[in-house]
């Protein structure tokens, strides 16, 4: 197997692909709604990129294995952990580096519109 089928099988991972895609479009709201390329790798803000992609993997291993999947709880523990952290412990650390209750919901909601427009495979041929 060469290096570059490889990296084709990388873009046939669904789950991979919706959690990267949702974090790109949450930075593209922010890149949208600051007006400014620098709103692209600011920590905080609306929506959350880190909850975009965290729920955008869960949503899609739901749709790809099932919810009932074990895979899926971890997948959802982690997203309830990366949501917890952006919301309850990074304000403490330095202000600016938190999200709002509504920021990380948004970013799960990102997440989710993401997952479900992507097909549960990717064919590419």
């Amino acid at each position: 197997m060469s290096i570059f089928s490889s990296m084709l099988d990388l873009l046939k991972n669904t789950p991979l692909v919706a959690t990267v895609l949702s974090f790109l479009a949450a930075q593209l709201i922010k890149i949208v709604t600051h007006r400014s390329l620098k709103a692209f790798k600011k920590y905080g803000g609306m929506p959350s990129g880190h909850a975009a992609a965290m729920s955008g993997l869960a949503f899609t291993l739901g749709r790809c294995l099932g919810y009932a999947s074990p895979i899926t709880a971890v997948a959802v523990a982690l997203l309830m952990v990366v949501v917890s952290d952006a919301v309850n412990l990074r304000p403490y650390v330095r202000e600016d580096l938190g999200h709002t209750w509504l920021e990380a919901f948004a970013g799960i909601g990102v997440g989710f519109l993401v997952s479900h427009l992507l097909p549960a495979r990717i064919p590419l041929w």
